[in-house]
């Protein structure tokens, strides 16, 4: 018996400890835990996995060789002035659009989740992040009023354009009611404040390698103020809140969702300062602890 156990142990040590985040998404995907994983291996059409994708006309696409390690990924072009280059956005758990299709786990109801994704910029890349990268929301009708917001951006805080910012916002106020009237309400968000992170990854002299972000967010139990959201880059902590109110008791009301959908967004406010590239890889979407460890 301790010989079998031993071979078994052999066989299937991957599947243990961190080294589960970093295998290939097909055996990923038989993991507990794992909600979604997308190498950007697989020839399917993007927009059979993502409810949302927008190739910006050619410029947001799957690349071979845009990947980690000449892998395909994600190839990302902004020309000169350009604010908007292509987005993809995934369902996770129960939503109340239809239009949120190909949800993964659709009967699931998220309150803690982890993501990532690897990013790299090409060399002698300029003017900062960019602003939107990714972000974990809750869509709460078909109108797509939000319950929450965890945005993974740059910028929006002095001197914050070379770093990752964590903002978390929530659509429902004090009292549990839903505030916000549609998406992106900013004037009916309930702003929690900030999070400069303290690698500067989009520091020109920093760019031409892959860094791997990963956010972990979990929604606060209701009545208390113990919501989660935390940052990672290259597995060092950027930055972390632990008293955080999301949503007060509204998640406890019938009707409401929870984390439902994870967005990857190339977004540049004022647009980009000249033509450049970035690269997208290995998105993984998991209710466990995500490593960072992968070459």
């Amino acid at each position: 018996m301790i010989r079998v156990l031993f071979v078994l142990f052999f066989l299937y040590a991957p599947y243990f400890g961190q080294s589960q985040s970093c295998l290939p998404c097909d055996s990923l995907r038989q993991i507990p835990g794992i909600i979604f994983c997308d190498d950007f291996e697989s020839t399917d059409p993007l927009g059979n996995r993502y409810f949302g994708y927008d190739p910006d006309d050619g410029e947001f696409i799957r690349m071979a060789g845009a990947g980690r390690n000449g892998s395909h990924g994600m190839r990302v072009k902004f020309q000169a002035g350009e604010v908007e280059a292509g987005v993809l956005q995934k369902a996770i758990g129960r939503s109340p659009d239809p239009g949120m299709k190909y949800s993964s786990m659709p009967d699931s109801n998220f309150t803690d989740i982890y993501w990532r994704i690897e990013l790299r910029n090409q060399p002698g890349w300029e003017g900062g992040g960019g602003d939107k990268l990714s972000r974990a929301t809750s869509i709460a009708s078909k109108t797509w009023q939000q319950g929450m917001i965890a945005h993974v951006w740059s910028g929006g805080q002095p001197n914050s354009y070379d770093y990752l910012v964590m903002d978390p916002a929530s659509g429902i106020n004090t009292d549990s009611q839903l505030a916000s009237k549609k998406y992106n309400d900013f004037e009916n968000l309930r702003w929690m404040g900030g999070t400069q992170g303290s690698t500067p990854l989009f520091r020109t002299d920093q760019t031409g390698k892959w860094n791997c972000i990963v956010a972990h967010v979990k929604l606060n139990t209701p009545g208390l103020s113990d919501g989660i959201f935390e940052v990672w880059v290259n597995g060092e902590l950027q930055g972390a809140r632990y008293d955080l109110n999301w949503h007060a008791r509204w998640n406890l009301q019938p009707g409401s969702y929870g984390i439902n959908a994870v967005f990857f967004e190339n977004y540049w406010n004022k647009g980009s300062v000249k033509e450049q590239e970035r690269y997208f890889d290995n998105i993984l979407i998991s209710t466990r602890p995500i490593a960072c460890d992968c070459r």
